[in-house]
């Protein structure tokens, strides 16, 4: 159930966005972690659209742990997922991005402070 259709039940937002989802659409912009397109904190399912070279995505600063991200990539480009600045998903680094290729999609969790890990669908 969608998190908004929860809230309309009279949960408390916090609590319909850790039960239920949101879907967003983002476009990746450039292919770098500055001024790639926001996932939103509430978005927690993302559809990717990507152009050309416009591949870049980051997640959003302020989520809560625990919280999961699935970026679905709708399109023939690969996209570029990049954590929130000083961040590191899946102890690739601090700043690095990881791929979605094609009519993937990838989940996302923050697990602490500054680290998420990551899967990626088949």
């Amino acid at each position: 159930m969608q998190a908004n259709e929860l809230m309309g039940l009279g949960l408390p937002a916090r609590q319909a966005v850790a039960l239920g989802y949101q879907v967003a659409t983002v476009a990746g912009v450039g292919t770098t972690q500055s001024g790639a397109g926001a996932i939103g904190t509430d978005s927690t399912g993302v559809t990717a659209t990507t152009a050309g070279g416009q591949t870049a995505l980051v997640l959003p600063s302020d989520a809560p742990l625990w919280q999961e991200y699935i970026v679905f990539n709708s399109t023939s480009t690969t996209a570029l997922v990049f954590p929130p600045s000083g961040h590191d998903i899946n102890a690739a680094g601090s700043n690095a991005s990881v791929s979605v290729a094609q009519n993937l999609s990838r989940r996302f969790i923050r697990v602490s402070a500054t680290h998420w890990v990551s899967y990626l669908s088949a």
